[in-house]
């Protein structure tokens, strides 16, 4: 490591993971935070290993027109994970998004998946919901004087915060930052505004009210596509997307990108807590036949609640509680029945479907696949596999629904 850990380096491009690039004197990639392409920026060296640096900006010397003011100062001066791309104007963050999946395309897939997205989707960018942000959930820890604290990237350090500027407005009325949280020093608190109930904490299995009162654990949800409407009951410690526009931002491009299924059989993957389970049942019609698959035991109790709670029949639907594997899918009887066709919808964690997982969706021949990725990496290799097993794009949106932030998520539909 440089002996005074400091150096000037010029940054060249941008790379996943919210990091730029450039070189040290010695030659050594540079992995940075907090640059922007074409700056010329002093860095504090974090970390090396045999191929590659990591360095944090501490000194921009000649900046890029695309910086602007960091939303969270605080947060950028300690260092706080969560906001990579707090220093970049929302146009360029777009811009970064689509050329970080441009390139996880053709280094973790291939040319002929590279040429399949060009097909189906010539002048693909990334779609937003706007600059403005709306987080609905936050995550963080207390400290010994019960106030909160967050973790520097990369590292176990923790600050305290006072302050977080991305949050919607129903969160204030928790008084997050201002006031000593009557949980135990060291607990993980998720605070939570959901769309059609009052904000809580989530403290392990336990809720509690803005007063600190135990509280059910369960939250509302409702989401609107078109004509149709759905409330969910979900617990407040699970998951669910974090903007309040966001389910039905991807409930209607999954609709849209698989078209006309009434009548269908759909074996959907990694259900959750059931946002797609009920819009797809609901597009089958009676005819159709939907089986959810989670591996979370409270969020297949909620997937099986919020089937039931639309009117949708155990003939009609059924949730299942299993984790996801290869040998699982094998299993399965998808595809036996007479149905007028067949589909997989997909929606793993950030590490991906896996080769496994793919080889065995495409053994199910399936007539149609739909992805929901939200890593640019695990996307291309899912997709590179998926092609490698017989199936061809024939839809691929992307959308930031996660602004000043690295993360994208992009809904893909495939046939064979």
């Amino acid at each position: 490591m440089n002996k005074n850990n400091i150096e000037v380096i010029e940054i060249t491009s941008v790379a996943h993971g919210g990091f730029c690039v450039g070189r040290l004197a010695g030659g050594k990639v540079a992995m940075v935070r907090g640059a922007l392409p074409g700056e010329r920026v002093r860095v504090r060296v974090t970390s090396e290993r045999s191929k590659v640096a990591y360095a944090q900006v501490v000194e921009v010397l000649t900046a890029s027109p695309d910086r602007v003011e960091h939303i969270w100062s605080e947060g950028a001066a300690a260092g706080l994970g969560g906001v990579e791309l707090g220093h970049v104007a929302y146009p360029a963050q777009l811009r970064w998004k689509r050329e970080v999946l441009a390139e996880a395309l053709r280094r973790n897939g291939s040319e002929a998946l590279v040429a399949e997205v060009s097909r189906v989707a010539p002048d693909w960018s990334v779609a937003s919901l706007g600059a403005s942000p709306g987080r609905s959930r936050v995550s963080f820890a207390l400290d010994s004087a019960g106030f909160p604290v967050m973790s520097e990237a990369g590292t176990h350090r923790q600050h305290r915060i006072s302050s977080f500027p991305l949050l919607v407005a129903n969160l204030e009325g928790l008084r997050l930052f201002d006031r000593k949280l009557a949980f135990a020093p060291g607990s993980r608190v998720k605070a939570v505004a959901p769309s059609a109930s009052a904000p809580v904490f989530a403290v392990g299995s336990e809720v509690f009210d803005a007063d600190f009162v135990p509280t059910t654990p369960r939250v509302r949800e409702v989401v609107r596509v078109g004509a149709w409407e759905h409330t969910y009951r979900i617990f407040a410690s699970s998951f669910w997307q974090t903007d309040y526009r966001a389910p039905a931002v991807l409930v209607e491009a999954l609709l849209a990108g698989v078209g006309d299924i009434s009548g269908f059989e759909v074996l959907e993957l990694y259900a959750g807590s059931g946002l797609f389970s009920v819009f797809l049942a609901e597009a089958i019609g009676d005819s159709g036949r939907l089986t959810t698959v989670e591996g979370d035991r409270v969020a297949v109790k909620s997937a099986g609640y919020n089937l039931q709670h639309a009117g949708f029949e155990d003939t009609r639907s059924r949730v299942e509680r299993a984790a996801v594997s290869a040998r699982f899918l094998r299993g399965l009887d998808f595809g036996q029945r007479f149905m007028r066709g067949t589909l997989v919808v997909a929606d793993p964690p950030r590490s991906g479907l896996g080769r496994d997982v793919a080889g065995a969706i495409c053994g199910l021949e399936p007539d149609l696949v739909a992805l929901i990725s939200c890593d640019p990496v695990s996307c291309a290799r899912d997709l590179e596999a998926l092609r490698r097993g017989g199936y061809r794009l024939q839809s691929f949106r992307v959308f930031d629904l996660f602004p000043y932030t690295q993360h994208v998520e992009v809904l893909s539909v495939l046939g064979r």
